[in-house]
């Protein structure tokens, strides 16, 4: 489990990355450069990010004057599956966008519905990573027979699985197939956005423990040995996002937070893996 907010976990290519990240979706312009330069100034140094968020120029930006040298940043990306027939194309242009000579992450965003050009560019990327340009290859929003699909092929599983993870959604089968695997795995959305802050269990163990809502779901995932990459353009929120390494969950916490409902709730609030993109 990581100890602090630069801390590595160790990858199943035998790459590191920092235990704990900075999401950039939905976020862009003079704010989002802002909130980039404080989540680096609070510790952040897996910066996440994606083609189809539109901001890779603002990000690349705020990581040149962030007055940090490339070696001790994670920079991530993904592919969107409408780039899958020109993966290398799609990658160059967002080290062009970023400023960099290679990225540490790159992930297939989702896996799309077209198995053989998901293949294809999954195949052309590992050249890619072969050539230096990639440090990790791993993809986003995989259920276990997508993943297995890769394994099959190319004979080793993926590194990251990038997923929709929080305790209204826990998916904690696929949480579980990626752990035997040695996958490790990254939580976008890790607050829900906010639905489960409002929950009085949640609430509850805030106010014993001293420590936010938005804290309290944090270390959840931490105690599950999940990625979480919560995402602010407020810079007292991301501050208050990265002060989750001085407390920890119980597994009876833990088990609260598990068991956690909302009323008229749907659990998965992004698209279906099977269906998107169209």
């Amino acid at each position: 489990m990581v100890e602090s907010i630069s801390a590595t976990v160790r990858l199943n290519d035998g790459a590191d990355m920092p235990g704990f990240g900075f999401g950039c979706y939905k976020a862009s312009g003079p704010e989002l450069a802002l909130a980039v330069r404080e989540a680096v100034a609070c510790g952040y140094r897996y910066i996440d990010t994606a083609a189809y968020y539109h901001n890779e120029d603002t990000v690349g930006e705020a990581l040149r004057h962030s007055g940090l040298a490339r070696e001790t940043l994670f920079v991530l990306s993904k592919i969107w599956p409408t780039d899958f027939d020109e993966p290398v194309r799609a990658l160059d242009r967002s080290l062009k966008l970023l400023g960099l000579d290679y990225l540490d992450g790159y992930l297939l965003h989702w896996p799309g519905l077209d198995s053989a050009r998901r293949l294809r560019a999954f195949e052309q990327l590992l050249r890619r990573k072969e050539e230096g340009k990639i440090r990790v290859l791993g993809v986003s929003n995989f259920l276990e027979e997508q993943l297995s699909e890769l394994r099959d092929v190319f004979g080793f599983w993926p590194a990251i699985n990038q997923i929709e993870v929080h305790p209204l959604f826990s998916q904690a089968a696929l949480c579980r197939f990626c752990a035997r695997c040695g996958i490790q795995v990254v939580s976008w959305s890790p607050l829900g956005r906010g639905r489960e802050m409002e929950n009085p269990a949640v609430r509850g163990l805030a106010a014993d423990l001293g420590k936010t809502p938005a804290q309290i779901l944090l270390r959840w995932h931490l105690e599950k040995g999940l990625l979480p990459i919560p995402k602010s353009v407020h810079a007292e929120r991301v501050r208050e996002n990265a002060a989750v390494f001085d407390f920890r969950l119980t597994p009876e916490q833990v088990a609260v937070l598990d068991g956690i409902e909302l009323p008229d709730c749907r659990g998965r609030m992004g698209p279906d893996p099977l269906s998107y993109p169209r």
